[in-house]
């Protein structure tokens, strides 16, 4: 090598330098080009690593933010429930324990909820159960920390009612959705629909006053004793966050 470079050097080989000039540059122009497009081709994979990262963080922070809000919507919900409950809790007159839901049934039409108070706090099967928009059901069962609530849409579930403009009495009958109420009939007065209606404290086996539903449709039937309303309850068992034991009153 080192003589070929001291050969290369002399005054008689400068036609083949100059030829070799000629033939290299090409490649050594090529060979830039070539680096420059791999020198790019690195710092677009490098800032598409860098976006990456960034996405992957921002995914990060945005479902972060995502489940604060839902925790804050979630929290919202049980206070406006609260509230609810405790101004019933007023106004109604009556000693209650106030009771979280902490289960439902495992049907899918959730005819039982489980609230978090029980024998310990007072809580006994029979018991009347309430919200703050109104009637739930009644207690099924009562452990010492935890009770079983039958809600009204257990198709067992049987109430004495009035509405409240017309005064017609009658019996709701549960059931899954809609609840139905059987209403005895009285010459010149026949229910409408949006009347509420109301427990009557017939037969004992609820207070009286307490919300049951709003009249959604009625129908006649000329053969039938009795005429009947589909009721649209207040409550919502697949909703349900805090309800009401009402402590004081015994159901016959």
């Amino acid at each position: 090598m080192l003589l070929l470079a001291m050969v290369s050097q002399q005054p008689w080989a400068a036609g083949a330098r100059s030829y070799a000039k000629g033939v290299i540059a090409p490649l050594e122009q090529a060979m830039t080009a070539v680096s420059d497009r791999v020198g790019s081709v690195t710092a677009v994979l490098g800032d598409n690593a860098a976006l990456r990262a960034d996405n992957q963080r921002l995914e990060e922070q945005n479902a972060e933010l995502q489940r604060q809000i839902a925790e804050l919507q979630a929290a919202g919900q049980d206070n406006v429930a609260l509230r609810a409950a405790l101004d019933f809790q007023r106004a109604y007159g009556r000693a209650m324990v106030a009771a979280q839901v902490v289960g439902r049934g495992p049907d899918g039409f959730s005819l039982t909820v489980e609230i978090d108070r029980g024998t310990s706090d007072g809580v006994r099967a029979g018991m009347v159960v309430a919200s703050g928009a109104g009637l739930v059901g009644r207690v099924l069962e009562a452990a010492p920390h935890a009770a079983i609530v039958q809600t009204l849409a257990d198709p067992q579930s049987r109430v004495s009612g009035y509405l409240a403009k017309s005064s017609l009495e009658g019996t709701v009958v549960g059931g899954p959705g809609n609840l139905v109420m059987q209403i005895n009939p009285r010459f010149g007065v026949a229910p409408a629909t949006g009347d509420w209606v109301l427990t009557s404290g017939v037969g004992g086996g609820y207070p009286r006053g307490l919300v049951i539903g709003k009249v959604a449709a009625v129908s006649y039937n000329a053969a039938s004793t009795v005429d009947h309303a589909t009721l649209a309850w207040v409550n919502d068992p697949a909703t349900l966050t805090v309800v009401l034991v009402i402590t004081d009153f015994t159901g016959s």
